[in-house]
């Protein structure tokens, strides 16, 4: 039991140098562990626009959750846990994970007795992913998404230069503030793994076969993927190809 907590602590101090963190300099990471054991990695992911910040707590729920794991037991955070972070596990998770140890919150009589393993969610392809390909599985990640106020599903899948992909959907609370968008999950998941050189963002809308991201997703775009070619899901019709310097052409960029 405290081996595993033990190694857990060290995992999420170590991941908190993946963070984001370039006008702050703060480094966070948190661990979301699974009633089997397992466990998925978030890290804080600035931006030059402070609301659109994505804490390293929420970025660990939100991974989860867009993979489909919602049997969450504890949360470990790369330091004392605030009262914010707080808040937010008790309105995504479940108000049952109630007992605090100061970087740790869990469920009552958790124990960690059960070692699993690292989870992340992204997948390797042997070649180059091509638009159907994309757009395929940005709709399978669509059928992940938590939409209780919208009723709104969107997925995302951003994809690395060596052809790895890391999915994302997007993933509602009653506190519309702290709502995440497909596409930013998906980033915040390649950015919590370690994978910085995302060249294409694929997403879709399924109840929308002729949007584009929101305004929110387009300055996070522009901060961690301003290279990146963005593909929309249209349907029954082709897909459709853009660039973030076209749908953000005068983004808000803050010296650092």
């Amino acid at each position: 039991m405290t081996r595993f907590k033990n190694n857990l602590r060290k995992y999420v101090q170590d991941a908190s140098f993946r963070s984001h963190t370039p006008y702050s300099g703060q480094l966070r990471a948190a661990v979301v562990v699974f009633s089997n054991g397992d466990w998925i990695c978030g890290v804080k992911v600035e931006n030059a626009c402070y609301p659109l910040v994505i804490p390293a707590v929420t970025s660990a729920l939100v991974i989860a959750s867009s993979i489909g794991r919602k049997d969450v037991v504890a949360v470990i955070v790369s330091g004392k846990i605030t009262e914010s972070e707080r808040e937010f596990i008790m309105q995504t998770v479940s108000p049952s994970l109630d007992q605090i140890d100061s970087d740790i919150i869990r469920q009552k009589g958790y124990t960690f007795d059960v070692e699993g393993s690292p989870l992340i969610a992204s997948k390797k392809f042997p070649e180059h992913i091509d638009s159907t390909t994309g757009i395929r599985l940005a709709r399978e990640a669509a059928t992940y998404a938590y939409v209780p106020e919208s009723d709104f599903p969107v997925g995302a899948i951003a994809v690395t230069d060596d052809h790895q992909y890391f999915q994302g959907a997007n993933i509602e609370c009653n506190d519309w503030t702290k709502i995440i968008c497909a596409e930013r999950v998906a980033l915040a998941s390649a950015m919590s793994a370690g994978a910085t050189n995302i060249k294409h963002i694929f997403v879709s809308c399924p109840k929308s076969p002729n949007a584009t991201p929101c305004g929110a997703c387009r300055q996070v775009i522009h901060e961690i993927a301003p290279e990146s070619t963005i593909w929309m899901d249209r349907g029954e019709n082709l897909s459709e190809k853009f660039y973030i310097h076209d749908l953000l052409p005068h983004a808000f960029v803050l010296s650092h």
